[in-house]
């Protein structure tokens, strides 16, 4: 059994002289993070997947998991398809695996991995997914079975929602 954890990045400034991929954590997404980061210390988490953005790079820092970490540009620019390919990219002797990322390729992600176990929880996520929200899955066969290519007939069946986790707050 394997752990997929999808978290969308911490609160953030609302511009960057720099652009979009420069934006940095607010207080607010530091300490989020850090509260993202006491919640998954039990996960034993293997390996995080994080998109090259600043903001996604400081969520992982101040989530503070002693886990490996790999930056991908593409998990920036990327939408479902291109991150579902990454994660069956992944080896089986990783167990637990987060990506950490950006809306709406989370949310959407999250929505559709839920869809088959969950789906009335599928709707919701699909719906409001404020940022430092994460949703946890356990995935019974191999990173594999979530290829694009058969993850409709063969990878969505295996994966369960375990929860969805988020601040009450608005949006």
């Amino acid at each position: 059994m394997r752990t997929l954890v999808l978290m969308r990045h911490a609160k953030t400034e609302p511009n960057h002289p720099m652009g979009d991929k420069a934006r940095r954590l607010t207080m607010r997404g530091r300490s989020d993070a850090a509260d993202v980061g006491r919640q998954l210390a039990d996960r034993a988490i293997d390996l995080v997947l994080c998109s090259s953005a600043e903001r996604t790079r400081q969520t992982v820092e101040h989530l503070g998991l002693d886990a490996r970490v790999e930056y991908m540009d593409v998990l920036y620019s990327g939408g479902v398809e291109t991150m579902l390919q990454r994660i069956s990219e992944i080896d089986d002797e990783v167990t637990s695996l987060l990506v950490v990322g950006h809306s709406p390729t989370i949310p959407w992600l999250s929505s559709q991995l839920a869809a088959a176990s969950a789906p009335r929880q599928a709707d919701e996520i699909g719906c409001w997914f404020p940022t430092a929200a994460w949703t946890e899955f356990t995935l019974e066969g191999s990173w594999s079975d979530l290829h694009p290519d058969h993850f409709a007939t063969d990878g969505a069946e295996q994966t369960r929602l375990v929860g969805l986790h988020r601040r009450d707050s608005t949006p």
